[in-house]
């Protein structure tokens, strides 16, 4: 089914001259010659499996069909400004393979720049037959869940003896912390996430079980049919990370994983939206090593503003099941509920012993629908963060004020630039940088970024902009057509 909308260049349509359709094995020539007429009228189906060193060419459009297989000691290269399409039909997904075999993990490296982003986006052989230039203004709309996603597969530890990733089925995990499963700057994956079975989803880029050799920075998952990022254990870092308008949580972190991200834009759609971020040690809430334990460093998260937008009430960060993440210098506005929960005892305990750290954030808007009458009374942390269940019943404070003791929180308007609190995903771009005087750019209120995956360590204020726009103009904003 065509769910894809697309608005054609000045130069208009242009004609497919060839069309590839077969496995894709060792190369003889590992670059792909394309046409050499360079309008991207060459269009080649990616299928099968990658065993050798490949570089997709310019001149050719391309369409990933089925789960497109990097396999062990091969690398996928993606050039500046490409449109890679994701067959809606066959759930089309770029997956890497976990090493085996004595060859190491498989790599995926996406060379976009801020001016030519790579986009991986749902489309069929006739849309890449009508592709015209490759900008993003192209696509004027499109459907969570009508294209597939991305999926790493490495050989960093997790906290499970076996992992099967969700959605492709196959196998992570290992030994190597440092493992390396590619390169991948200036992505967007727009209108991926889909449905391979019920509760059974590809999300938007899933890092299972990669290391810390695999460099992630400037990517986009928007519009995703579930999460926009999800990590299964490893230690993989990231930066500048964009989750929009996806149907589940923004960041979702499982399985032990131990990396670091600094600088996100969670920002949710108020008709369809779960959780700011999702972190759990395993379903079980267990002790099995290594606990989850990510650091989040300036953040800036901008909920869907209504109490339920899915099947879940709005939350922001919701912490449960034994996880220990860190969230520093963070805005957390306009969550139709809580702030934040720290959900179960585990999670609870984690918090009153130190482990699990909340610090240095600026709560804005958020309704708190669900909490006792108490909270409204309480200090700007009481009104903000919630435990739920543990010794009590339900969301509640008991506990919350002992837990974050001298730690900084304020109440208080960041003053963005342009957002629509109404209406977050409306098509058009929000401007999150806060203006000049925010309490947000006090750098009284901040902490000095500090640890392994720190890009920045002079980011001294709350959230995750302060003069510069980072988000442009590389990022894809268009508005959902479900």
């Amino acid at each position: 089914m065509h769910r894809l909308t697309r608005i054609l260049g000045p130069i208009g349509m242009v004609a497919a001259v060839a069309f590839g359709a077969a496995g894709c094995g060792d190369d003889d020539n590992p670059v792909d010659p394309g046409n050499g007429n360079g309008n991207g009228s060459n269009v080649v189906v990616l299928q099968g499996g990658i065993s050798g060193s490949r570089t997709l060419s310019p001149d050719s459009v391309y369409v990933v069909r089925g789960n497109l297989q990097i396999l062990p000691g091969a690398t996928l290269t993606i050039p500046a400004g490409m449109e890679v399409f994701s067959e809606p039909s066959t759930n089309g997904t770029i997956v890497t393979q976990r090493a085996a075999g004595g060859q190491p993990s498989a790599r995926l490296v996406v060379q976009g720049t801020q001016a030519n982003p790579v986009i991986l986006l749902p489309g069929t052989v006739q849309d890449a037959e009508n592709a015209a230039s490759l900008s993003p203004a192209q696509v004027s709309s499109c459907a969570r869940g009508a294209g597939g996603g991305i999926v790493l597969h490495g050989n960093a530890p997790i906290n499970q003896p076996a992992g099967i990733s969700e959605g492709i089925g196959q196998a992570f995990g290992g030994d190597d912390p440092a493992d390396d499963s590619g390169d991948i700057q200036f992505l967007v994956i727009l209108c991926g996430g889909t449905e391979i079975a019920p509760d059974n989803e590809v999300n938007g880029l899933t890092f299972a079980g990669t290391g810390s050799g695999t460099r992630v920075s400037h990517v986009q998952a928007h519009l995703i049919a579930d999460d926009g990022f999800e990590w299964f254990g490893g230690t993989t870092n990231a930066d500048h990370l964009i989750s929009s308008g996806n149907d589940d949580d923004a960041f979702d972190c499982d399985w032990g994983w131990t990396g670091t991200v600094q600088f996100g834009l969670a920002i949710q759609d108020r008709d369809l939206a779960n959780r700011g971020s999702e972190c759990d040690n395993d379903i079980n809430g267990s002790a099995q090593a290594p606990l989850t334990n990510p650091s989040f460093w300036n953040m800036t998260y901008i909920g869907a503003g209504v109490q339920q937008a899915n099947s879940e009430v709005n939350d922001g960060p919701f912490l449960r099941r034994n996880s220990e993440p860190d969230i520093r210098n963070a805005i957390i506005a306009n969550f139709g509920n809580v702030g934040v929960v720290i959900d179960g005892a585990s999670s609870q305990a984690n918090a009153t012993a130190g482990a699990l750290i909340l610090d240095h954030i600026l709560f804005f808007g958020n309704q708190a629908l669900s909490s006792p009458a108490s909270q409204g009374a309480g200090t700007c942390l009481e009104q903000n963060v919630n435990f739920r269940g543990g010794a009590e019943s339900g969301y509640h404070i008991q506990g919350v004020a002992a837990a974050f003791a001298g730690n900084t929180f304020v109440c208080a308007d960041p003053q963005f630039m342009s957002v629509n609190f109404a209406d977050p995903i409306n098509g058009t771009q929000p401007d999150p940088r806060p203006q000049a005087g925010s309490p947000a750019l006090d750098p009284v209120n901040a902490a000095t970024p500090t640890g392994t995956g720190i890009v920045d360590a002079g980011a001294t204020y709350l959230g995750a902009f302060s003069g510069t726009d980072w988000t442009t103009p590389w990022s894809v904003w268009v508005a959902p057509s479900n």
